[in-house]
């Protein structure tokens, strides 16, 4: 379109897109499901004899959930019973800090600019507006969702919500969760 103005996908792309990313995020750990459980196994054995190791393991799968469909639950129940309460909340703190840090960045940095391409300055001016009237509520409310707690950090993001804000919604938000 010459005249400056997006060209919207077709809502059918739109349906098909959404219905298989949550087919994914659903199916996905079902079919490995085998896996997480060995995974679970010796990340608990290591626990004992290498710590750091496996905390960093769970950390990272849990900064990885932004990007894949790692089961929450699963990860955070596992902290806790190889590392017990304190120091198993500081570990699911750290990884869920670190997705939800590593989302705001992509909705920022890689999002914000797609979503330019589909959207006017004024979606994204009102987009802007909304998250920082009613996004720390969002963000706290969505936390304990799966894929709704990513898909908000990521729209924090793409609407450029204050960073600062986002980060100390998001600490806290991430520590009633930890």
């Amino acid at each position: 379109l010459s005249c400056g103005m997006a060209r919207r996908p077709a809502p059918f792309l739109r349906w098909f897109a959404i219905a298989f990313l949550l087919a994914s995020i659903v199916g996905v750990p079902l079919i490995f499901q085998e896996e997480f459980v060995a995974v679970s196994d010796r990340v608990l054995a290591a626990a004992d004899e290498r710590p750091l190791a496996a905390a960093t393991l769970i950390v990272g799968a849990l900064t990885l959930d932004v990007f894949l469909p790692v089961p929450n639950g699963v990860t955070n129940t596992l902290a806790g019973a190889a590392f017990g309460f304190a120091v198993g909340t500081l570990v699911i703190w750290l990884g869920l800090m670190g997705g939800s840090l590593a989302g705001y960045a992509v909705g920022r940095w890689a999002a914000r600019p797609l979503a330019k391409r589909f959207l006017s300055a004024g979606d994204l001016d009102r987009a802007h507006e909304l998250a920082e009237r009613i996004g720390p509520v969002a963000l706290i409310l969505s936390r304990p969702v799966p894929f709704l707690c990513e898909l908000t950090a990521m729209a924090g993001g793409i609407a450029a919500m204050a960073f600062g804000r986002f980060a100390l919604v998001m600490a806290l938000a991430n520590l009633g969760v930890a």
